[in-house]
Order: C-alpha cells, then sequence, then structure tokens
C-alpha cells in the first residue's frame, strides 16, 4: 500500500497461489480478481527476512515486482528448460533463460513474451552480490549450472522401450476444436532424460462449472500428466508454436483419504473436487519419485509421492500433431450414472 513518498506492508489474498523457482529465487503465481481481474495471473519474487523476535522469518512481496500474464486461469511456468546434451554426455539447459508461460494446454500454447518490469536483472544483480559477499571476493562467480546425472536424451523419431506406447487411444468421430482440459501446476518440471517439461491438467466430469448437487462449482474432477517438448528439428509451425504435445497418460483420481463416519479406513473412491497445483521431481527423472500437492473439496490439502518410474510408465507418447482433444472423451451432462462415474 503506498503511504506517502513509499509502501507500507498490508495483508492481501492470493487466490490459487503456487510456487515456482525462476532465476535461482522463489516465485509466487496467484490471482487477485478484486484489484487485477479474474483472467489475470500474478506472480512476485518472494522476499523474506529473520523475524524481529529472530525466530523464525518473514516472507512478503513487492507490490513494485508484481507481472501479470493474460491468458486464462491456472497457467504455468517454465523457467529451466533441457536443451540437449554436450560431448561428455552432460545436460546442457538453456542459458540465462527468460520466463515463459504456458497459458493453455489444448492446443499447447507457451508464451514467451513475459514482461517482468525489470525485475530479472535486480535478481540477477542481487544475485551476483550474494556471490561476492559468500566468496569474499571482488567478481563473485554466477551460480553453477545445475548438476543432472549423465542419463541418454533421444530424439522424438527413435523407438522409446523405457516409456512403452502401453495402449492407443480411440480417436473422436467428431472432432472438436479444443478440449476442456485445464492446466493446473504452476510449474512445469523439467525431465533433463529426455528434454521434456512435466505438467499434471484436469477435467471437469461433466465438463462445465455448473451449479448442482455436488458443488457451487466444477466437480468431479480427473487428473492427467503431460509433458510438452520443443519441436526437432524445427518443425512447419516452430517459429508461432515452438513446443508440442509429446506424452498424455490416461486419466485418473487420488483415492480419498478422509474415513467416514462408522468406517475404519478410507473408501475406495476419490473425493468430488481434487485440484493438484504442485509437482517436483525429487532426485532422478527415471528413478526419483514425484511429489504432488493437491486440495480436497477447497477446504484442505493433501501431498502425496509418486515413483517417477511409475509416472513414466503412465505416459503415452502421441502422435506428431495430436492434441489433448484427439485423444481424451468428452463427457456431458448426464455422464455420472455408475457405469460412467471415472
Amino acid at each position: 500500500e503506498r503511504v506517502g513518498s513509499g509502501f507500507a506492508r498490508m495483508h492481501q489474498e492470493f487466490d490459487d497461489p503456487r510456487l515456482f523457482f525462476h532465476l535461482g529465487r522463489v516465485w509466487i503465481l496467484y490471482r487477485n480478481g478484486p484489484l487485477f481481474g479474474y483472467q489475470e495471473q500474478i506472480h512476485n519474487p518472494i522476499h523474506f527476512e529473520e523475524a524481529g523476535d529472530g525466530v523464525g522469518f518473514v516472507a512478503y512481496v513487492k507490490a513494485s515486482e508484481t507481472v501479470r500474464v493474460g491468458g486464462g486461469r491456472n497457467i504455468a511456468l517454465i523457467s529451466e528448460e533441457p536443451i540437449g546434451r554436450d560431448e561428455n554426455g552432460i545436460v546442457e539447459w538453456a542459458p540465462n533463460p527468460s520466463l515463459k508461460a504456458l497459458t493453455w494446454v489444448d492446443p499447447v500454447t507457451v508464451r514467451d513474451d513475459i514482461d517482468l518490469n525489470g525485475a530479472e536483472e535486480k535478481l540477477r544483480h542481487r544475485r551476483l552480490l550474494e556471490a561476492d559477499d559468500a566468496s569474499g571476493s571482488e567478481g563473485g562467480e554466477r551460480d553453477a549450472p545445475r548438476a543432472a546425472a549423465p542419463l541418454r536424451l533421444q530424439s522424438p523419431d527413435e523407438s522409446d522401450s523405457a516409456h512403452p506406447r502401453t495402449e492407443r487411444r480411440r480417436r473422436l468421430g467428431s472432432k472438436p476444436t479444443k478440449s476442456n482440459v485445464h492446466g493446473t501446476n504452476g510449474y512445469m518440471a523439467p525431465l533433463p532424460s529426455s528434454g521434456e517439461l512435466l505438467g499434471i491438467a484436469h477435467f471437469h466430469r461433466p465438463e462445465n462449472r455448473k451449479s448442482s448437487e455436488f458443488a457451487l462449482h466444477g466437480h468431479h474432477y480427473t487428473h492427467a500428466f503431460f509433458t510438452i517438448a520443443r519441436q526437432a528439428g524445427g518443425g512447419a509451425d516452430a517459429g508461432s508454436r515452438p513446443f508440442k504435445l509429446r506424452r498424455l497418460s490416461n486419466e485418473f483420481v487420488f483415492r480419498a483419504n478422509s474415513v467416514p463416519a462408522g468406517e475404519t479406513r478410507p473408501p475406495a473412491d476419490g473425493d468430488i473436487i481434487q485440484f493438484a497445483s504442485g509437482i517436483d521431481v525429487v532426485g532422478s527423472d527415471v528413478d526419483g519419485r514425484l511429489i504432488v500437492s493437491y486440495g480436497i473439496n477447497d477446504c484442505e490439502g493433501s501431498v502425496f509421492t509418486l515413483a517417477m518410474q511409475l509416472v513414466q510408465n503412465m505416459l503415452i507418447e502421441v502422435d506428431p500433431g495430436q492434441e489433448v482433444v484427439d485423444l481424451m472423451e468428452m463427457y456431458g451432462d448426464g455422464d455420472l450414472s455408475p457405469a460412467n462415474r471415472l
């Protein structure tokens, strides 16, 4: 809040907040409808300082570093991007990466024109100063590039025994222009072993947000993992759409954790509303683990991990040019009978 010639700290509500990483800093992605509108995603770098009592810390954002990105709800940011391997087989990362935004999953739409209002230069300068302080030298060096295990990077045309195409989905008879898939994670996780970026998206079943006996808005969410990657060799539309859908999983739900009254264990069912908004890879993207965080009925949160080997096996390679709408079934208002429940 502006006060006189400066700013005073105040509390603000962040809707659907998610964390992501860029330039060695933690950022927060959120919406604030009353101030910025409900179709604008906002993000800021987070600053930390020691609490006044010396116990714990205080986290805050600066209004002067606020960045707006249009394009709808639930976008995912891209910072780290594996681009290949050097002659020693070590993964190479895009140097000085600019922040990009996956604004839509179907069709895959990535924006690279995000204006950070000078925040990048400020943060780079701050990192150099912090490196100077840490080394005690006049000319500190930048942080070393992110290390990665020497894993083989396959081209899209090679057969991939590590990522078997377990089954083929049938195509829709009459194809709409796009599906109602929504991207939910705030940060696309790099997969160095294949040069892809991993995300998690969701559907509403049925595909609308009408009020019903189940919820005020969307309900019966299903999720699917997906990966995107740069077009190999510069495809026909690589200039306008350099990223393409590479792999996609079948839909799934998270098993409910709550134990109903009078029962001793959770039911073999999912919650009516499940909203996954965070993923991160711990260790190798081949044999490490994936952290998934999600909200339950807009009331509580949950976190669990999956073996990356399982995630890799769930992901099925798509044909060149295919999008989510080519592969996922459409469900209408009358499709919540037990036979069709997902």
